[in-house]
């Protein structure tokens, strides 16, 4: 009569017949390991953590494995930089220059919180704009006064399209300026 086997015999003689990783699949596993760590640090951090927090966790491992997890820390609060979440720029910057520890780094994150002003500024200029025509209709349908408190600039379809628009030409640079860090924040290839 044939022996039954438990599930752990099953998978061992099956691991077993697998073989050994190559070296290069034990550093591609070892990279998504520590991408996937980076990436659930950055989300707790981008969730409301400090860098406290991140560098706790970061003196946890060697310094290979540091070197990875940073990265992909680096690279998902890059990602996390949004014109439509100013409030958390200040913050976001900061932290990625300390983590970057580059001068190229601060001076990108210079140009990005200069293209942040600049797109408030725009963007202000084009609600104001828009609130004053919308007061104007509002005066010609006899409403005024205390009974207009403030008007909501994306209210209407075609306010917030317009808003849209001027958006994006910020947008694109945005993307630029990421993407810009992301390349500074690349691993040196070796010789």
């Amino acid at each position: 009569m044939e022996e039954i086997k438990s599930a752990r015999e099953i998978a061992e003689e099956k691991a077993s017949k697998l073989g050994k990783l190559s070296p290069e699949e034990q550093r591609k596993q070892k990279e998504d390991r520590c991408r996937l760590i980076g990436k659930m640090l950055a989300d707790n951090y981008l969730s409301g953590q400090d860098m406290l927090y991140l560098k706790t966790e970061l003196g946890k491992y060697n310094n290979e494995d540091n070197d990875l997890i940073s990265r992909s820390i680096l690279h998902q609060l890059i990602k996390g930089i949004d014109l439509r979440k100013d409030s958390m720029l200040e913050r976001i910057s900061q932290d990625i220059v300390g983590l970057s520890k580059s001068e190229k780094a601060a001076k990108t994150i210079d140009r990005i919180k200069e293209l942040f002003q600049e797109q408030q500024l725009s963007e202000k200029t084009e609600s104001q704009k828009i609130e004053s025509c919308a007061r104007e209709t509002l005066l010609q349908l006899g409403i005024s006064g205390t009974a207009i408190s403030a008007i909501n600039t994306r209210a209407k379809e075609e306010w917030k399209q317009k808003l849209d628009e001027l958006a994006q030409p910020f947008e694109e640079r945005l993307e630029k300026l990421k993407q810009d860090l992301l390349n500074q924040n690349q691993p040196t290839p070796n010789p």
